[in-house]
């Protein structure tokens, strides 16, 4: 079997969530992989560090393409090669699938947040991330998804104004397969040196604080978060304590700038901006809470990150977080400021709740791991050639 991964998402320099989904999918699979089979990461430029380190029997094809058309790339130039040289499957983690494709071809499908929150996303986005899906889901092989709640949320997003016959939908759900993401092992609970005391005032940190991870924007709820930070100050005027707020700015980002402007509390709230894979773990561990209050999400890797950690999770009672924290999470609804400040306090002042939640994380992670989903992700693609 010849089996071609997008890997331009992966080769990435500064990756978020689905990068990096994608980096470790594929590094997982360098050890797991069949001999006798041969892999094909393709991608615009060299690829780098440890994705570059290739087992035999792989390789990597630089798909060359004018950087100012690096947005065209998928559907031009990775269309041209699948036309003149397709692999037997073409497996898409964390992308759109090129318009030529191979017959056996398998995306990954994150999440269909476009169509929940169609405010958290420019016209375009919009459109095109709500197309792949459905096309994905109607002709694709093999559809992947992170979740129970995501297979659910496209079913439901397939018929939404139409009356399809249960056949029809049957097959759909047949066609997709759940597997859970993983973590990297380098989260874990961290002990005070020198080295994370150096970390730590990296990021201008000097005193306890609490910690969100995810792109400044609406979907990510990022303005509420400083809001509800300015109603526990405000609550608790004896407890001093910084708000970390890991993310480039994303979609919607003005509004988080007039939370900011109206923050009494501005001098403490810390925008760290992208922060590199070997601070983020020290980061989390200690941080006195993990918040993740999204509008919407399909899975949420970072919550497995900080269970790892050992840091308590306060995130919305949306189902894919429900879903991956189990009862090892503190859930709020995410409208709610006011909520949200009582929550924090509660952590914060009730040690046993604080301690209770740390371990049930610890407990919680271990049913997760990289290996795991890459193993079975492989799997779903063999049985394609079977």
């Amino acid at each position: 079997m010849i089996l071609g991964i997008d890997a331009s998402k992966a080769n990435k320099e500064n990756k978020t969530g689905v990068e990096w989904y994608a980096y470790f999918l594929i590094e997982e699979y360098k050890k797991i992989f069949h001999q006798g089979e041969k892999v094909i990461l393709y991608s615009q430029e060299p690829l780098r560090g440890e994705l570059g380190k290739l087992p035999p029997g792989w390789q990597s094809k630089v798909l060359k393409w004018p950087s100012f058309r690096f947005c065209l790339w998928t559907q031009i130039r990775l269309s041209l090669e699948m036309l003149f040289h397709p692999p037997d499957v073409l497996f898409i983690p964390a992308h759109v699938f090129p318009l030529i494709h191979p017959k056996k071809t398998v995306m990954m499908v994150h999440d269909i947040a476009a169509y929940r929150t169609p405010e958290s996303f420019s016209q375009f986005e919009r459109l095109y991330s709500l197309w792949s899906a459905k096309y994905a889901v109607k002709n694709l092989w093999r559809v992947i998804v992170p979740t129970v709640f995501t297979k659910s949320e496209i079913l439901e997003f397939l018929q939404k104004g139409k009356k399809l016959d249960p056949e029809k939908i049957g097959s759909f759900a047949e066609k997709m397969h759940v597997v859970y993401h993983g973590y990297a092992p380098e989260f874990h609970p961290y002990e005070q040196t020198e080295q994370t005391r150096s970390i730590l005032k990296k990021y201008t940190i000097s005193k306890p604080y609490i910690i969100s991870i995810g792109r400044l924007e609406e979907k990510k709820n990022t303005a509420s978060i400083i809001d509800a930070y300015g109603l526990f100050r405000e609550r608790n005027p004896d407890m001093s304590l910084q708000l970390v707020l890991v993310g480039n700015p994303g979609y919607g980002y003005k509004k988080v700038e007039e939370a900011l402007q109206r923050s009494n509390y501005r001098e403490d709230i810390i925008l760290a901006g992208w922060v590199p894979q070997d601070d983020l773990p020290c980061l989390l561990s200690f941080a006195e809470i993990f918040l993740f209050p999204s509008v919407y999400e399909g899975f949420g890797i970072p919550v497995l990150e900080s269970f790892a950690a050992g840091t308590p999770v306060l995130a919305s009672n949306i189902p894919a977080l429900c879903e991956v924290g189990g009862e090892a999470a503190t859930y709020i609804e995410f409208k709610d400021q006011e909520e949200i400040a009582r929550t924090i306090e509660a952590i914060l002042k009730i040690d046993t709740l604080k301690e209770e939640k740390r371990m049930r994380g610890l407990e919680r992670v271990k049913n997760f791991s990289w290996k795991n989903c890459a193993e079975r992700t492989f799997q779903i693609l063999e049985e394609k050639t079977n």
